[in-house]
């Protein structure tokens, strides 16, 4: 692509594009409004066969330009809002709300396994997007790690509805989709529904809780995968994390069915439920041998905890950034968010924290720093109370 032009005549790329396997990403400044938005064009030339179009290629076009007006009728906070589309030089583009922040498969690969608290609050949001897009007769298809992206402010932005189709369309094309994260009746040569897109958000939250996706690997063969959604019974995610309350195996397990008969009915639902385990984490430590008095600030109320720790997500990335890693401000706020994710109940959660913590002040300073020494003390502590619940 030529970026000295404006793109639509208005669109300034920047930067250099996110490259994939059908086009491209850009940064691109909107000269006319003046802000930052997010320019994704299709590669046509990627998608032929020495430059004779494909069956394949055909239905990636007509893909890309249902993307825009299924996105365009979804409106809501936790979906990545479009702008606008078009074409320049002979190439798609939808241009679309720029996030800055970073995919969940970022967290799931650079962190340790996510607390309870995240997992489940970044779960609920998720499906209240997925809700106000069901809503709209759109599904996704699609939902996995790396079109779940999180936002500065620590809260979930699903994107990338390139693999939507209306709910009431009667053609699709059911090759699409993630062998991790598709469900098994879409194997079929079933259209899907919105419980086949619930069945993702169960395996995403399954690798959320475990760190492993329910079945299989990247590295397998995408049929193998296949047969095991169709075929595999998973273990509960406590079979592979101790300490994963009895509500979230349950939901993992209804998410999973191999019947789309037997999931929820609804995300609207799953939200719910996420609702209600949020607030059981903290009344566990209302009641807990740890418990505070009734105060207006008490870490031990369940909404404040919450916020605090959402609080704390956003104070860390904005420190990293202006401060870096290292900085003592970063280590104390991490030191924080590891001790309240304790206090919510997830003890291993924070002996996971805090031991990513320890390897990190080992890298950053003397192996016998006492910032070192005070996190794997933490590490210690939480282990000690984790194995009395």
């Amino acid at each position: 692509m030529d970026t000295s032009k404006l793109i639509g005549g208005r669109y300034k790329p920047q930067g250099d594009p996110v490259s994939g396997a059908m086009g491209d990403v850009w940064a691109a400044e909107d000269m006319r409004l003046g802000r930052t938005v997010a320019l994704k064009l299709l590669a046509r030339s990627r998608l032929t066969q020495q430059g004779v179009p494909t069956e394949f290629s055909e239905w990636t076009v007509k893909r890309f330009k249902r993307e825009g007006p299924a996105m365009a009728r979804v409106n809501h906070p936790h979906v990545a809002h479009i702008y606008d589309t078009g074409e320049h030089d002979g190439e798609l583009y939808i241009v679309m709300e720029y996030i800055t922040g970073r995919s969940l498969t970022e967290y799931l690969k650079t962190g340790p396994t996510l607390t309870l608290e995240r997992t489940v609050r970044w779960t609920r949001e998720i499906c209240e997007g997925l809700e106000a897009a069901h809503s709209c007769g759109v599904l996704h298809h699609d939902i996995k790690p790396d079109n779940i992206m999180i936002t500065r402010q620590g809260e979930v932005k699903i994107v990338d509805f390139g693999l939507a189709s209306f709910a009431d369309a009667t053609q699709s094309h059911t090759g699409a989709g993630t062998p991790l994260y598709k469900a098994p009746e879409r194997w079929n040569d079933d259209l899907g529904s919105v419980r086949s897109d619930l069945y993702s958000v169960g395996c995403v939250l399954h690798e959320m809780l475990t760190g492993r996706t329910p079945f299989g690997s990247a590295q397998d063969a995408p049929m193998a995968v296949g047969r095991m959604h169709q075929d595999d019974i998973p273990a509960p995610p406590s079979a592979h994390r101790p300490g994963v309350p009895d509500q979230l195996d349950a939901i993992v397990q209804t998410l999973l069915a191999k019947d789309p008969a037997h999931r929820p009915k609804s995300a609207e639902m799953v939200a719910e439920t996420m609702r209600e385990i949020q607030n059981t984490l903290g009344a566990e430590e209302l009641t807990g041998a740890d418990r505070q008095a009734d105060l207006p600030d008490a870490p031990g109320s369940d909404t404040r905890l919450s916020r605090r720790i959402r609080e704390l997500d956003r104070r860390i990335f904005d420190l990293e950034i202006r401060c870096g890693e290292s900085d003592q401000s970063v280590i104390e706020a991490r030191m924080e968010h590891a001790e309240l994710t304790g206090q919510s109940g997830d003890a291993r959660g924070a002996a996971a924290l805090y031991n990513r913590l320890g390897h990190d002040c080992q890298n950053f300073f003397d192996p016998y720093d006492v910032r070192v020494l005070n996190a794997f003390e933490g590490v210690a502590r939480w282990i000690a109370r984790s194995n009395k619940q």
